[in-house]
């Protein structure tokens, strides 16, 4: 659970990229599925900021990732909470395109949280490195609801999406949390 865990947070970066011209402001429920693991919950986003919650046996787990500080912190159930150095590879995709995209073809329409999608087999250069996945983007509202991986080991999917302003308190670490150091 701790590596879905690990994947949601760092991982949740090929499916989400922020582009300065791509400005907007959404909450939707996520469901991020590595192999047979399953990990759900809720997705807060804007341009610079974005804030995950999950459901976990040992309790919620919190990360809120600053771009505009390039950290993020994870809230521990103590009200404490851990400072790490936000990671490239975090930042959210939510566009259609992607960054590194060489090629794009349309291989079908699909309903996909409740929106009609249409679904692309797309091919990314990553420095030199060649990965290719699906993307399931919303017509009407230029949006990817989803992103897969070609041979179906892992997918990620929005559901409820809801396009209006986030409140700002959602982006800042809790009155009453205390910082602690990272733990090896």
């Amino acid at each position: 659970m701790q590596r879905l865990w690990s994947v949601l947070t760092v991982g949740g970066s090929l499916w989400l990229s922020v582009s300065p011209a791509f400005a907007l402001e959404f909450s939707a429920e996520q469901t991020t599925r590595k192999g047979a693991q399953s990990m759900s919950g809720k997705i807060y986003f804007q341009s610079d900021r974005w804030r995950v919650e999950m459901a976990s046996p040992d309790g919620p787990k919190v990360a809120i990732h600053r771009l505009d500080k390039l950290v993020t912190w994870l809230l521990l159930p103590d009200r404490k909470y851990v400072e790490v150095p936000l990671r490239i590879d975090q930042l959210p995709q939510v566009a259609p395109k992607i960054p590194g995209e060489v090629e794009r073809t349309r291989v079908g329409a699909d309903l996909v949280g409740g929106r009609k999608t249409e679904k692309y087999r797309v091919t990314l250069d990553l420095n030199g490195r060649k990965q290719v996945l699906y993307q399931w983007v919303a017509p009407d509202v230029q949006f990817s609801m989803k992103l897969a991986s070609l041979d179906g080991s892992w997918e990620s999917a929005f559901d409820h999406v809801a396009f209006d302003h986030q409140p700002p308190h959602l982006f800042e670490v809790p009155a009453g949390y205390t910082k602690v150091p990272m733990q090896r």
